[in-house]
């Protein structure tokens, strides 16, 4: 999951400037999902769509092991990305990766998507990433439309940030709405979105 993450946001509009020095970014950036998806495993929420699985089998459980495909990161309803109790691991890792003004530009960056979250309860997309080698073929589309499925038998909406705008009509053609706009402050203008849930047909 984290070798996946890592590249699908290497040059991401927002993610690839908050590790802004292009020759250590790989491996910065690395250290960093993989703390990150070390807490949404936590849960039970986040899915893989595995190379040995998919077609017979559908998306596979986090935490399986094979060759991935595709990474969908969720947390359910109420919960935050980060533990209380892993806060103070969290700060001491970007202190180690970042410099000073890099690091608080990235806890300006959290402060600004953690107020534009919607207070109603609903299932949180905070990362979905494809692997390099399996771009173009849909697979991203079709984990998150797996997961949806679940979250409308469920009756739970979902939000997510695009934090690439090139990605914002694919969110827009499975039924999610715009929510709000969160301007950072390196000038990038990220898009949010919320989905009700859909009846089942």
């Amino acid at each position: 999951m984290t070798r996946i993450l890592t590249s699908a946001f290497l040059d991401d509009p927002v993610w690839g400037p908050s590790f802004p020095d292009r020759a250590t970014r790989p491996q910065v950036a690395g250290a960093y999902w993989r703390f990150m998806v070390g807490e949404a495993l936590r849960f039970s929420e986040s899915r893989v769509l595995d190379i040995a699985r998919d077609d017979e089998d559908g998306p596979a459980e986090a935490g399986e092991r094979g060759t991935l495909r595709a990474v969908s990161v969720w947390y359910p309803p109420g919960e935050d990305e980060i533990s209380a109790e892993a806060h103070p691991a969290y700060d001491a890792l970007v202190g180690d990766l970042l410099d000073t003004e890099a690091a608080a530009a990235l806890e300006r960056a959290g402060a600004q998507f953690a107020e534009a979250r919607p207070s109603e309860p609903h299932a949180y997309l905070t990362l979905l990433g494809v692997a390099p080698e399996a771009r173009g073929g849909g697979y991203g589309m079709g984990l998150l439309r797996a997961a949806l499925a679940r979250y409308d038998e469920a009756g739970i909406p979902t939000y997510l940030e695009s934090s690439n705008p090139a990605n914002d009509v694919r969110y827009e053609r499975l039924g999610y709405r715009p929510h709000a706009v969160v301007e950072l402050a390196g000038g990038a203008r990220v898009q949010t979105y919320w989905r009700d849930p859909r009846a089942a047909s």
